[in-house]
């Protein structure tokens, strides 16, 4: 009987050290954003993103067309579809903190990186919208090596301002920000028209 009691004892401490870890972990990962960034890094990085120029509403329709509650979510509820469904995908938080030039300092080594563009993003989420972040994210995405940005993008492309890009044009862009390329647009022959 007490080796029975010592096994459950054993077996419940190692389910308590399991189920604690990733909660830990989490919670140190969230707040320890200001181990690589002041204060007033984070003000003026915040102020960047509130203050990026909205996009067309229907270019936001799009994105949540392909990315279903991407503006909605925060990440961690990204994370936790990811972990159920088996298909991540990142938050304009997560994606305006990997992009940025704090969470990519110092030569960080890419496991480095990602655990500080993950703090960034859960600290930015507190401060901005995912909206917010997007369009941030929107002037600054690295399309390829030489086109920076949507407004790049459209002219590059399509020889219009973002204002001017139609649905399908709209369309084009989201599906670049997954698969760049400076020769070609995707193919879409296979859409309809409208």
């Amino acid at each position: 009987m007490k080796h029975k009691k010592r096994v459950l004892k054993i077996v419940i401490s190692i389910l308590i050290v399991a189920v604690s870890c990733p909660f830990l972990a989490h919670y140190y990962l969230k707040n320890s954003w200001d181990s690589f960034m002041t204060e007033k890094e984070l003000t003026e990085y915040v102020t960047k993103l509130k203050y990026a120029e909205e996009l067309p509403d229907r270019f936001y329709e799009l994105y949540e067309e392909e990315n279903p509650n991407i503006l909605s979510y925060n990440l961690n509820r990204q994370i936790r579809n990811g972990l159920f469904s088996g298909k991540f995908t990142k938050s304009p938080s997560l994606l305006a903190a990997m992009i940025s030039e704090i969470s990519r300092q110092d030569n960080d080594s890419t496991k480095i990186s990602n655990r500080k563009a993950y703090s960034l993003a859960w600290k930015l989420e507190e401060e901005t919208t995912q909206k917010e972040c997007l369009n941030w994210v929107m002037e600054n995405y690295k399309f390829d090596l030489y086109i920076h940005g949507i407004s790049e993008v459209a002219n590059f492309y399509f020889r219009k301002g973002v204002w001017e890009l139609n649905d399908r044009e709209l369309r084009d862009v989201i599906a670049l920000m997954k698969k760049p390329s400076i020769v070609y647009v995707p193919d879409r022959s296979n859409e309809d028209l409208h």
